[in-house]
């Protein structure tokens, strides 16, 4: 039986809803990953004391296991790449932080990962477990940059 006027509006209503929300988390996500973003900056440039660093690491959900070295790595995203991924204020950067994430996660090392749109950088931060494995893991890293951008 076909829907009734109200059943038709009621769903119409409820679809933007969903639109609304899903929306706000994607801003939410994308929010936090220019903070983990801004951290990162900050800490490259000396304005976050090595004291404070760990602390503030961790509260962003960065977990490294020991006292390894870390591995700090930047991508940057050409400006031509960044409108053909569709990287706009509108959560493209949020798209693009989760798929580099999910691909990161099979590098096996702790990532804290932000986003600095206006600079057009991903900066991140790894956490090793030696430091012969540096170049191996910076490897596995850039391969997964790469595989994170394309699906983004």
């Amino acid at each position: 039986a076909p829907l009734a006027p109200v059943h038709r509006i009621a769903a119409e209503r409820a679809a933007a809803s969903l639109a609304v929300v899903l929306m706000q988390a994607r801003q939410e996500e994308e929010l936090a990953a220019r903070g983990r973003g801004d951290f990162l900056t900050d800490l490259a440039e000396g304005r976050i004391t090595p004291e404070d660093a760990p602390a503030q690491a961790r509260v962003l959900g960065f977990k490294p296991a020991g006292q390894g070295p870390l591995l700090p790595v930047v991508m940057r995203m050409p400006e031509a790449s960044v409108g053909a991924v569709g990287l706009s204020p509108g959560g493209g950067w949020a798209v693009l932080a989760r798929a580099v994430s999910e691909e990161l996660a099979s590098v096996g090392v702790p990532v804290l990962l932000g986003v600095r749109p206006v600079e057009g950088r991903v900066p991140l931060l790894l956490g090793l477990r030696s430091d012969s494995e540096r170049t191996a893991v910076a490897d596995r890293v850039a391969a997964a940059l790469r595989a994170g951008v394309e699906r983004a």
